[in-house]
């Protein structure tokens, strides 16, 4: 292995991502989604519309690690927009955009967060509420976005300051507004949101992103993906319950994929390969390296249970 293939496994190291079938799962509901609330273009010129659209929204949750997070940010990935030009100017269509929720929760960074995913940060720090919202209702409709898919919803329920029941009644607002659907991505604290109204429980629906319980046909398939993903300079048996690798990592993990991937990426820098390894013989995993990675993020505690 030269020094450029070692470079080119150490980016497929980082850039690691395995769509396995619950994340098919949940990127197929969001389609369902956007297509509950979609017309035809012959449909959009009838007159009053807008008022027949009654979209659908998701509460979706899921413990720590189980990658909430780069399932929204990879759908909005898969779905981006196009410039639509006019005759008087250029126009970014975002049918999907990915918004981080801020902490401390407040309107005004909750529509500049908006703005930010639109592609704008052109705004006055100390413009009033009224016209930040008005401006991003404003591009909503201008650049067709379908779905909004809010993480860190637990954030608002972590600002004491901030009521819990007036950020529904924003997110509310916001899809009354502009007809769209909105995902809200959180642990599953944040069923307490969805459970303060009859109208907040018929509006969303909820879902749960699964670990992987057990180690299983399902959970070692996974890991011989990972190492079919990544190609390692010699054959690891990742995914093959004779080596205990299996068994190791979902003890460590407890079957959330963010944190396989966060001790497989720690193994590797232990083992030196981002920094131009020359010797090649030290790209072996071993539980040893594995255990020391463990140790590195998370310490003696069962950080998961």
């Amino acid at each position: 292995m030269s020094r450029l293939e070692v470079k080119s496994f150490a980016n497929r190291i980082r850039r690691l991502y395995i769509e396995h079938g619950e994340v098919n799962r949940i990127w197929s509901k969001f389609d369902s989604l956007r297509l509950c609330n979609s017309f035809s273009e012959e449909e959009e010129e009838i007159p009053d519309i807008e008022d027949e659209k009654d979209p659908r929204h998701l509460i979706l949750m899921g413990l720590s690690g189980v990658g909430k997070s780069q399932i929204g940010k990879r759908y909005a990935k898969r779905n981006p927009g196009y410039t639509l030009e006019t005759e008087d100017e250029k126009i970014d269509i975002k049918p999907v955009i990915y918004v981080e929720l801020p902490f401390p929760f407040t309107q005004l960074h909750f529509y500049t967060a908006i703005l930010k995913a639109l592609g704008t940060d052109n705004f006055r720090r100390d413009e009033r509420i009224n016209h930040v919202k008005n401006r991003v209702l404003g591009l909503l409709k201008k650049q067709k976005t379908e779905m909004i898919i809010f993480d860190e919803m637990n954030f608002i329920m972590r600002t004491k300051r901030f009521d819990d029941q007036e950020a529904m009644e924003m997110l509310k607002d916001l899809t009354n507004k502009c007809q769209l659907c909105i995902v809200c991505m959180g642990t599953p604290k944040i069923e307490v949101l969805r459970n303060m109204e009859d109208e907040y429980i018929r509006r969303f629906g909820k879902d749960v992103i699964q670990r992987f319980e057990e180690c299983d046909d399902l959970f070692c398939n996974l890991l011989s993906d990972i190492e079919q993903t990544i190609q390692p300079p010699e054959e690891i048996g990742l995914g093959d319950p004779s080596t205990g690798y299996p068994q190791l990592l979902h003890f460590y993990s407890q079957g959330r994929i963010g944190y396989i991937h966060a001790i497989l990426k720690e193994a590797y820098r232990l083992l030196g390969v981002f920094e131009d390894c020359e010797d090649l013989n030290k790209l072996v995993l071993t539980v040893d390296i594995l255990r020391q990675a463990k140790f590195n993020l998370f310490g003696e505690s069962d950080h998961l249970t």
